[in-house]
């Protein structure tokens, strides 16, 4: 038997920004907290439960008590509750989502589980606003652990217990937040996600619109893949016309790797800096997202003259390892700015 886990939220069911909306409320109704960061990659686990944790600890300098936890989860879910009923178009399923768990259940080569980062309360609320029946699928959520991968773990435990299956012969995770691609790969387990093309950015070789072709989603299934996730990705900043050259040749050579013996690279982190520094007023510039497993040639990370370790490449690069190309130039006031696709690797 084989197994697909999937997340709620982006996922099954349209309701990422009504449960930020309300997440966000309940702390400044409950609390009087205000400013949340709502951009919940910064966070050390993208859940309800680790999120909570880590804004008591930045606002407050100390952990949520018992009793102020089951204060938010009442007060977060009683808004979710309101809001269904005034804004019922914001509890949609993702289009095709309900078929899709109705048919896998009735797979007799597939097995289905839910694991989600937001509490147990709100995840079978949601469900329910949006129709879709869950009956009898196990779901693990942030009642169970903190971390994503610990979710997927409980999903992964519970689905054994309840099919009656010693160990599954496939796992898929099936998610649409960067996280969640981040948790396949650090699980070993493989992924299809859901959305945009933006999560093969940060390694996802499977991402479908959503579920309405049922059939492709099970070929899907039978072909999904373990991502590479983001954390092999270096950068490079190098003219249009030099890349349109490397692309014809097969191999890319730059200048630096007559002059120094390597070709320089960045973290994410550090391609704002690099930028600012040597790239200043120049045009034509594009930014090459390179698959650090790929590369043909040694990489060394050695400290540069801020004294951070910077990736360089000693050898020619080989095509087949960058995967993603942009423009990348200052704007008109002179200034670089992160890219959402570098963002997304963060």
């Amino acid at each position: 038997m084989k197994l697909v886990v999937f997340d709620i939220d982006g996922t099954l069911t349209n309701t990422k920004k009504i449960d930020e909306n309300c997440f966000v409320q309940a702390f400044a109704l409950e609390f009087g907290l205000f400013g949340i960061n709502t951009n919940w990659t910064k966070y050390t686990y993208t859940t309800d439960s680790g999120i909570t944790q880590q804004i008591f600890k930045e606002k407050l300098k100390r952990l949520p008590s018992d009793e102020e936890l089951f204060r938010l989860k009442a007060r977060f879910v009683s808004l979710l509750q309101e809001a269904s009923i005034n804004k019922q178009d914001l509890f949609s399923e993702i289009p095709g989502s309900a078929n899709v768990l109705a048919k896998l259940q009735l797979n007799p080569d597939w097995c289905v589980a839910i694991a989600t980062g937001a509490w147990h309360e709100s995840a079978k609320l949601k469900l329910q606003k949006a129709n879709l029946q869950i009956e009898g699928i196990p779901l693990a959520s942030a009642n169970d652990a903190y971390s994503r991968e610990d979710i997927i773990k409980t999903a992964i435990i519970k689905a054994e217990n309840i099919y009656q299956v010693e160990k599954f012969k496939k796992v898929v995770f099936v998610g649409d937040g960067v996280w969640d691609v981040k948790a396949a790969y650090r699980l070993n387990i493989t992924f299809i996600g859901i959305g945009d093309n933006k999560l093969k950015n940060v390694g996802a070789t499977k991402v479908i619109k959503d579920f309405t072709n049922l059939e492709d989603f099970l070929k899907i299934l039978q072909d999904a893949e373990i991502p590479r996730f983001s954390m092999n990705t270096i950068l490079h900043i190098t003219k249009r016309q030099q890349w349109e050259q490397a692309k014809n040749l097969g191999r890319y050579r730059a200048d630096s790797l007559d002059s120094e013996g390597f070709i320089h690279c960045s973290k994410s982190t550090q391609i704002l800096k690099v930028a600012k520094r040597f790239f200043d007023n120049q045009k034509e510039l594009v930014l090459l997202f390179i698959d650090s497993e790929k590369v043909q040639a040694e990489i060394r990370y050695e400290p540069a003259e801020i004294g951070e370790l910077f990736p360089h490449i000693y050898g020619a690069l080989n095509i087949d390892a960058v995967y993603q190309v942009i423009d990348f130039e200052a704007g008109k006031d002179g200034l670089f700015e992160l890219p959402q696709e570098v963002i997304d690797l963060e």
